[in-house]
């Protein structure tokens, strides 16, 4: 009795680590929406699923891929680290990784410098206010806006202090493999004397935020040109553009909060450059279908030779010495039999090389094409990259 109430309990326990029928209905009906770009139905289901079984990171991973495809970068950033907190060690793991580090160089965040993150976390820190003190666990780690710099991974106890402002403290989650950002809004102390002008008086949060471009480039934030390379914003999401001549327009969009300070570093590509790989791509594309072509005219005359091989076996086989009309004379030669024999091995020769070039060429070409598209920062990614069960799922964009 006690052995079969045991196996009941197995089988129980393992009954309830499979995902309900309804979860993997939606989460599959979500993916399959997500590769055909039907991004908002997808996320619906998604959404679904995620509400169904929130300890899935499956969902979780989509949301962000779908999220980015939308430029929701803040939602892809969520997203991306709940899947990495339910399972760090999954074996999309690394493809969640490289999606949350696209979505923060698109949100304009400041990248990480440091060394590689292997089983270490980066966290940067900003303020609504300059100049706070940022201290982790009770080390002082300088001033904000603090850029991304490594730290281990796990809770960290994070106290930001300005005088003149009340102190604040937040527990913060690490990931290792990726940056974590954490934003604070500092609250001004009215009671302080290290900003008497404030003392007994009702202060306010500053609404706005700042954007600073590269020297010597051409800034757009909201599709109005800026004369200078600082510009004060409301805060919320704005669409910026750094031009410089003779390179590619880099595009993104920038979520300000209060206080905050963005300094764009944008990877601006050589046009001329790019355009040369686009072209070498077309070029050897043609050249594979060039050799295509050619493998297939020499395949049909190789079969043509063999044909003809075949031809002069059969006639001079089927010759019959006692038929009174017998000729003594064959009607082909051994030299003729091994004429049609080369010719048909020679341009079966012929036709493989031809095939296995094209696809050599038609590959290179491929990556061509595709180094030259992912090089672009005018227009969104061709190619997303996004997990799946047991490896990564692989889209490309359709523009008209």
């Amino acid at each position: 009795m006690m052995r079969c109430s045991a196996v009941l309990l197995l089988l129980a326990s393992v009954a309830s680590a499979q995902p309900a029928p309804e979860m993997t209905k939606e989460f599959q009906a979500g993916v399959d929406a997500f590769r055909l770009g039907h991004f908002d139905e997808a996320r619906t289901h998604l959404e679904k699923a995620r509400e169904l079984d929130p300890k899935l990171p499956g969902p979780h991973r989509f949301l962000a891929a779908v999220a980015q495809a939308q430029g929701r970068w803040q939602d892809c950033l969520d997203e991306a680290r709940a899947a990495l907190a339910l399972n760090p060690h999954s074996s999309e793991a690394a493809d969640t990784r490289k999606l949350h580090g696209d979505c923060r160089s698109s949100a304009g965040r400041e990248p990480y410098r440091g060394p590689e993150l292997v089983d270490g976390a980066a966290i940067a820190v900003t303020t609504n206010v300059p100049g706070a003190t940022v201290k982790i666990g009770g080390l002082t780690y300088g001033g904000t806006p603090l850029a991304p710099r490594p730290i281990t991974a796990g809770t960290l106890e994070v106290d930001v202090d300005k005088p003149g402002w009340k102190p604040a403290h937040l527990s913060v989650d690490a990931p290792a493999g990726i940056a974590t950002d954490v934003a604070v809004e500092l609250e001004p102390d009215s009671t302080s004397q290290a900003n008497p002008e404030l003392v007994g008086k009702p202060t306010e949060l500053p609404k706005v935020g700042w954007i600073v471009a590269p020297p010597g480039t051409t800034f757009v934030v909201d599709q109005k040109r800026v004369d200078h390379d600082r510009v004060e914003l409301a805060t919320g999401t704005h669409e910026v553009e750094v031009e410089m001549p003779a390179h590619d327009r880099w595009r993104r969009r920038v979520r300000l909060t209060a206080g905050q300070e963005v300094v764009l570093h944008p990877q601006l590509v050589d046009t001329a450059q790019r355009e040369h790989t686009e072209r070498l791509g077309f070029a050897l594309l043609g050249g594979g279908g060039v050799l295509v072509a050619a493998g297939f005219v020499t395949a049909l005359i190789a079969e043509h030779a063999s044909a003809n091989a075949r031809e002069i076996v059969r006639v001079e086989t089927a010759r019959d010495p006692s038929n009174p009309g017998y000729d003594l004379e064959p009607k082909h030669t051994r030299a003729d039999l091994n004429a049609a024999r080369d010719r048909a091995s020679t341009f079966a020769t012929v036709s493989d090389v031809a095939y296995g070039a094209a696809l050599v060429g038609i590959g290179v070409g491929a990556y061509y094409l595709y180094k030259g598209e992912r090089e672009r920062t005018d227009v969104p990614p061709p190619f997303a990259i996004a997990p799946t069960r047991g490896g990564a799922f692989i889209a490309k964009e359709l523009r008209w």
